[in-house]
């Protein structure tokens, strides 16, 4: 298994600008791969604002990589509210750009509410239009040699078990990224989860979660934390890998550093150095 870290937390103000991206975007850009290189990552993850600024000049995005002997291995294709047309050209272009840089994944998830209640009941209406997006884009994504995965995400119609299973049942192309903190927070037990879906992973992000259920009840992601900081059983996440064969990605992702994109890269790179011995 090889470690990476997720880049988009230093590209915030980037979302929403679709392919118009701020002027700090390729300095934003930079910075975060300046800062993990250093940190011994070597390989990271973003969102698709990256497209705009380097589908028509990948060589430039090839050798910033090359620069600070990183790969890039999954660019996250969302959110799916501008028509299905639209989102799946867009996906097409990812997908260019995944394969120039010899990247494999693309991760897809369904868009997030911001509304109270937090949980929702299973929402079949919502599941079958995502499935049959997804798997269209699943089928676009494997001409590129690139495998599409779902993440199930808080605030989102596909989170809990019963939405994954319904999802899988019925999706054509699609595998699964496994997220460590969103399978604790929907409730399910993070080793028994990926024990279940071990066939079908393909990709991993590792976060902790705290474990009071009475923190940021306004917004549970917030929850989320630097690996060695929560209640996220990561040996046994480990352990159920293992016994499946896997032998891909482990992305960490922190959504809300604690102080900053830095000290939370170092702490989490230190905990999998001295706990997990990786």
């Amino acid at each position: 298994m090889n470690i990476a870290y997720t880049v988009w937390t230093w590209m915030q103000s980037e979302f929403g600008r679709g392919d118009n991206p701020s002027d700090q975007a390729e300095a934003n850009f930079e910075q975060a791969l300046k800062e993990i290189s250093y940190l011994g990552y070597r390989k990271l993850e973003n969102f698709n604002f990256i497209v705009p600024v380097y589908e028509k000049c990948p060589e430039k995005l090839a050798e910033l990589l090359a620069k600070y002997d990183l790969q890039l291995v999954n660019l996250y294709h969302t959110y799916y509210e501008d028509g299905l047309e639209g989102w799946l050209k867009l996906g097409e272009r990812t997908c260019k750009l995944l394969q120039y840089c010899g990247a494999k994944h693309l991760n897809v998830q369904g868009n997030i509410w911001h509304d109270p209640p937090m949980n929702r009941s299973i929402n079949r209406e919502s599941l079958d239009m995502y499935i049959d997006a997804f798997s269209k884009m699943g089928e676009i994504s494997k001409e590129y040699g690139i495998q599409t995965c779902l993440h199930p995400h808080a605030n989102t119609s596909m989170f809990h078990e019963d939405e994954i299973d319904y999802f899988l049942e019925h999706s054509k192309n699609v595998a699964l990224t496994m997220d460590t903190a969103h399978t604790t927070l929907a409730g399910m037990d993070a080793e028994k989860a990926f024990d279940k879906y071990g066939s079908l992973i393909r990709y991993v992000h590792l976060k902790d979660l705290d474990p009071n259920p009475e923190a940021h009840l306004d917004w549970p992601m917030k929850r989320f934390c630097a690996l060695g900081q929560g209640c996220v059983d990561f040996k046994g996440v480990i352990r159920s890998l293992k016994k499946h064969g896997y032998d891909g990605t482990l992305c960490v992702e922190v959504d809300y550093p604690l102080v900053c994109n830095f000290e939370t890269a170092q702490y989490s790179r230190n905990y999998i150095k001295d706990v997990l011995g990786m």
